[in-house]
């Protein structure tokens, strides 16, 4: 059996926000498409870093218009290209102790965001077809 890749069970939609995207902006968003983490795209589109739950929920009780989503996010973000084997990648979300990589594909010196795997991506691909009656 060949051996999956990325991009067969990535998530194809990425969900993000801007730099200058208030902190009452990235809840909203998360909260409103219950999603985990939202990619941070300068005006290129180009990936610059990442903000997850665990970002965000020190804020709770605090002025979230008074912060903005590059003080908090990760600039650091560990990418991964869609070609890639998801083995590859599951290697280094365990490695790196990671909940999701963001999706990748060059365009001339840029990271694009094309996609994200979640760790929730690689356990129902674990589980295979559903079960249906």
């Amino acid at each position: 059996m060949p051996e999956k890749l990325v991009q067969q069970i990535m998530h194809d939609n990425v969900i993000g926000c801007q730099p200058g995207a208030s902190l009452a902006e990235v809840v909203q968003i998360m909260s409103d498409t219950d999603i985990h983490a939202l990619v941070v795209t300068d005006d290129s589109g180009e990936v610059v870093g990442i903000i997850s739950h665990m970002d965000v929920i020190p804020y709770h009780g605090q002025d979230l218009s008074q912060l903005t989503a590059a003080q908090i996010m990760t600039s650091k973000v560990i990418c991964v290209a869609p070609e890639a084997p998801v083995r590859e990648a599951v290697d280094v979300m365990v490695s790196k102790r990671l909940h999701r990589l963001v999706v990748t594909q060059s365009e001339g010196d840029k990271l694009m965001p094309v996609g994200v795997l979640s760790t929730t991506d690689i356990v129902r691909d674990m589980r295979g077809f559903r079960w249906s009656w």
